[in-house]
């Protein structure tokens, strides 16, 4: 039989195997190799056997994906993949960058599942409408509502390992979390799910740069900007890498390829600003990020790293415009579930923010004491 299209085995089955070869070899008249060998040849074939046992490819997930990976680039600039690649669902992203699933073309609810499981004494019958409801309990904010969503997330993965949207949901719950290995692994099984989503290898970058590895950082940002070509955050995450590696230049290049993209750019224009910041031109910089419109000519809202906010609050904050500094830092409050917040304390930005509105209100005063 193709070792390909073994299915999973019974754990009494691996047992039986793995005894039966173990018997064989007690028989060969070889002490040294029984003696020093046997406790560790015994794991190296438990683990074969583990390794045929959970990698079968005719195994699917709950929602196909037209029976194929995807093709070309398929993510555009309005984050909704083509229906044409789903025969019965559809996912679409959040603006907290979460995944939700619905029916054909988007509409109604997403086809039900192939089997059903129990969490808190329900049985679930539709892993699409469970991932959408711990998603609602992700986007609240909340430590309690998020711990509850990755509990249901582990249980949705014990029944349906390949589903994307547990798979993503929890690595972005669990990074905020700051369990970043576990993120890894669980964005590391996405990307194997659906390999041409470039946000998937963004978030693994992130991830790599937190736990100290920029080299595979790097790697994983050039994936995702090989893979969405409308898309500039991963450009400004290696122009920002670049630029704390004291790397200006280069730093340079995936700036201007960003505004190749879009001269306008939120990103291309922060990357922009963050040399000027570092050549202490922080009047230039504030100029920048004033001069930048963060929706397009539709009236609908860019995409964009959120730590934009962040740099131009800071920014206004040195030239003195603390109104501006202090709505900057409301606005990125806006998104407590941006991986900025697993870095930086979502209390201290809060600090952050109503400091400068008290400086803001002192300054107010003293022009009026000026003027009178």
């Amino acid at each position: 039989m193709n070792p390909v299209r073994l299915r999973f085995y019974k754990l009494s089955c691996s047992n039986l195997i793995l005894n039966c070869i173990l018997n064989d070899l007690k028989k060969i008249n070889f002490s040294f190799f029984q003696f020093v060998f046997h406790s560790y040849f015994q794991k190296i074939l438990f683990y074969f056997l583990f390794v045929f046992a959970f990698t079968d490819q005719t195994i699917e997930a709950q929602i196909q994906i037209g029976g194929q990976y995807y093709s070309g680039l398929l993510w555009g600039e309005n984050e909704i993949l083509s229906p044409e690649y789903y025969n019965d669902g559809s996912f679409l992203r959040t603006e907290q960058d979460f995944i939700l699933t619905a029916g054909r073309n988007w509409k109604g609810d997403p086809p039900p599942s192939q089997g059903s499981f129990q969490f808190e004494r329900k049985e679930i019958l539709n892993s699409g409408l469970f991932n959408n409801e711990a998603v609602l309990l992700l986007e609240k904010g909340k430590t309690e509502d998020r711990l509850k969503a990755i509990t249901m997330f582990e249980e949705g993965i014990r029944f349906d390992p390949k589903f994307f949207p547990f798979r993503y949901n929890l690595g972005r719950a669990y990074h905020l979390e700051k369990k970043y290995q576990k993120s890894i692994i669980q964005f590391e099984y996405a990307s194997a799910e659906i390999p041409e989503y470039y946000r998937t290898f963004i978030h693994l970058g992130t991830l790599y740069e937190i736990v100290r590895e920029p080299i595979n950082a790097t790697i994983l940002w050039k994936k995702a900007v090989s893979l969405n070509k409308f898309h500039t955050e991963a450009l400004l995450l290696l122009a920002d890498h670049y630029i704390r590696t004291d790397l200006r230049n280069r730093a340079l290049i995936y700036i201007k390829e960003a505004a190749k993209i879009d001269e306008q750019s939120p990103d291309a224009r922060l990357g922009r600003a963050r040399i000027e910041l570092l050549s202490s031109k922080d009047l230039y910089a504030y100029r920048i990020f004033k001069n930048t419109e963060l929706v397009d000519d539709l009236g609908q809202k860019k995409q964009y790293n959120k730590k934009f906010h962040f740099y131009y609050a800071e920014t206004a904050s040195k030239v003195g415009d603390y109104v501006t500094a202090a709505d900057q830092y409301e606005q990125l409050l806006k998104y407590p579930n941006d991986p900025f917040f697993s870095e930086f304390s979502y209390k201290v930005i809060e600090r952050r923010r109503d400091l400068a509105q008290r400086f803001a209100e002192i300054k107010s005063l003293e022009e009026e004491n000026k003027n009178e």
